[in-house]
């Protein structure tokens, strides 16, 4: 997702105007990425999205393929793994498929 700054007020890690690449997005914040790979935390309210980067459609993909993989007894899934934060919530599913 890309994101334009329209308030950086208080924050030198930002220019006003600027355009960021979102890595992580939470209830009421938004990890970005900027200068040479360094991230930061800050203010959704900081922000318009200006690339949303199809995040919909890549889930209700994600979604259609686990649930025919559910109903066809994982036959195609090789192996897969849940990681977790430090607060217990799910941070990343990996899904690893089998290729004949």
């Amino acid at each position: 997702m890309k994101v334009k700054c329209i308030d950086n007020e208080l924050c030198s890690d930002l220019t006003f105007g600027g355009v960021y690449s979102v890595v992580e997005e939470g209830d009421k914040y938004y990890v970005v990425l900027v200068e040479e790979q360094k991230e930061i935390v800050t203010r959704k309210t900081r922000f318009v999205v200006i690339q949303d980067g199809e995040l919909t459609k890549k889930a209700k993909a994600t979604i259609n393929e686990l649930s025919y993989q559910l109903k066809n007894e994982f036959k195609d899934i090789r192996d897969f793994k849940i990681r977790k934060n430090s607060k217990g919530e799910i941070k990343e599913i990996i899904i690893k498929f089998k290729y004949e």
